[in-house]
């Protein structure tokens, strides 16, 4: 997700591998006794013209000890014309990525639709209900996705779509149910191609873990005969949760704009906890697919110590929940100086790195 992208989103919503099997004894703040994944989010495919991860930055990550990586990529790219086959090339540059990640032992979760619920076709954004991107076409590309990356075997789970958000009607109940059905439609498809692997459901409204519930009143009657659906909640720890805010002192000034209180360092146990309850209520499996935090408390200093203790209290508490976490970001178009990042700049290592490593 750039960050264009999440400057238009900050405003718009209301308010495992990719999972482990599901315990109600796991959920509560005890230890977590099972394998724990802690993964990143690999950006650059998705922008326009895509940006490739080179092979230098992912032999950095295996180095640093990541085993699991998201990879976003585009709709439009993968298939310039809806129902259409899908582009050679472009499967190509995204395939070698994930046998580069192979050859590091990395697992792969693919995102190819990190598309928000819309698909852009000649000048026009079309959205999912609008009666032109309809759940057949989404249905479509994901049997053409399964025929083409069925293979793979370090592909440890497929991410319907990115951040499903602002698709047409009156009411959020009636937007998240055009995405129930898009979502159905291609669990259905990517079951009768054959493939087995776990499918990741993001909620509607950016997948926001706090209003998960509000958003997605009935996204949990979704159907796999095989039971491997993994609900995939988003929660950025800045006061909108928007993720374009980067100093952890002018946060604490302006306050959770979300909740309309106090901004700590428990922000992200607050916004996580409605998710977690509802996948405990409905006996489902969950992870947060993407968080991010800055790297300075404030513009004129180096000292991080507000957004490294609340990056910490948020993987502990998905680690006592046995909530897999995936850390945004990395990427070619980002940058070394993106604050969110993890790249190294100007020799030094991005300060984010000393908190991950305790899960990795």
């Amino acid at each position: 997700m750039d960050l264009t992208r999440r400057l238009l989103l900050s405003g718009l919503s209301g308010a495992a591998l990719a999972a482990l099997p599901y315990n109600r004894r796991a959920w509560g703040n005890r230890k977590n006794t099972s394998v724990f994944i802690c993964g990143i989010n690999c950006s650059g495919l998705e922008d326009t013209p895509p940006g490739i991860p080179t092979e230098e930055m992912l032999h950095y990550y295996a180095a640093q000890g990541i085993r699991h990586i998201r990879l976003p990529g585009l709709w439009e790219h993968f298939q310039p014309q809806l129902g259409g086959e899908l582009d050679a090339d472009y499967c190509h540059i995204y395939r070698s990525v994930i046998e580069q990640c192979r050859a590091l032992k990395i697992n792969v979760i693919c995102d190819p639709c990190h598309n928000y619920g819309h698909y852009r076709s000649q000048g026009q954004d079309l959205r999912l209900g609008d009666g032109n991107l309809t759940a057949d076409l989404f249905a479509d590309f994901w049997k053409k996705f399964i025929h083409v990356f069925g293979d793979m075997p370090n592909i440890s789970g497929l991410d319907l779509m990115g951040e499903p958000t602002n698709l047409p009607g009156p009411s959020i109940a009636e937007q998240s149910h055009i995405w129930q059905d898009a979502a159905q439609a291609a669990i259905t498809a990517i079951r009768q191609a054959g493939d087995k692997r776990p499918v990741w459901v993001e909620g509607y409204g950016s997948s926001s873990a706090a209003a998960w519930p509000t958003n997605n009143p009935m996204l949990h009657l979704l159907h796999d005969p095989l039971q491997r659906l993994v609900f995939s909640a988003h929660c950025y720890l800045d006061r909108d949760n928007s993720g374009t805010h980067y100093y952890w002192d002018e946060e604490v000034a302006a306050g959770d704009m979300v909740s309309g209180s106090a901004l700590t360092a428990d922000v992200g146990i607050k916004r996580i906890t409605p998710f977690v309850e509802w996948l405990r209520d409905h006996g489902l499996n969950g992870n947060i697919g993407e968080c991010g935090v800055g790297r300075q408390d404030r513009p004129d200093g180096q000292d991080d110590t507000g957004w490294l203790v609340a990056l910490e209290k948020t993987i502990r508490f998905c680690y006592n929940n046995s909530l897999p976490f995936y850390y945004w970001g990395t990427g070619k178009d980002f940058g070394p100086s993106y604050p969110y990042g993890l790249e190294i700049d100007n020799g030094k290592t991005a300060p984010q790195w000393a908190i991950l490593k305790k899960y990795l």
